[in-house]
């Protein structure tokens, strides 16, 4: 009997998960998606065309003086819990180190050389859930490395050091 009620007040404390269904129609989805879409009515005359308008691209809010300030804060450990939950396998440690020390290009060449996608994975990916997450400055009151945001600024500070090179050139 006792077993019972132990059960039953268990069971109260964690219902099921509903075993069936539940039926949206297919007209309440779409309005339900229309808010994330750029430009959701596709018929409309006065709206400004989005096609190849990448304007609400956010670039880095770090400066330079700001990504150095960053980069000096890394510890470099030894075992770089970062480094082990980054999924793409970025030698973290080593391009905070060159940006620490002003050398942006080499920076920008070790993280295209890990993930040709550098720039892209630093705006977007969730650092705070994987590389951040795992710095061991992260209980500090400063708060952990802005791995994405270093990561962002040596791509940028690259990808405009290369296109100013080409259009000298012409």
């Amino acid at each position: 009997m006792f077993f019972v009620l132990f059960l039953q007040n268990i069971l109260a404390l964690n219902p099921r998960k509903q075993t069936h269904a539940t039926l949206h129609s297919t007209a309440a989805k779409k309005q339900v998606k229309k808010q994330w879409k750029r430009n959701s009515d596709k018929n409309c005359s006065n709206c400004e065309k989005l096609e190849n308008n990448f304007d609400d691209i956010k670039h880095t809010t770090l400066s330079e003086r700001g990504a150095l300030r960053e980069a000096m804060r890394c510890l470099k450990c030894a075992d770089a819990p970062c480094q082990k939950s980054c999924p793409t396998n970025l030698d973290i440690k080593s391009f905070i180190t060159s940006i620490a020390n002003k050398n942006y290009y080499g920076a920008a060449k070790m993280i295209l050389s890990d993930n040709p996608l550098g720039l892209t994975c630093g705006m977007v990916c969730p650092t705070s859930d994987l590389c951040v997450g795992g710095c061991n400055l992260y209980a500090t009151e400063e708060g952990p490395i802005n791995i994405g945001g270093l990561q962002q600024f040596a791509t940028e500070v690259d990808q405009n050091r290369n296109a100013n090179q080409s259009g000298s050139n012409r």
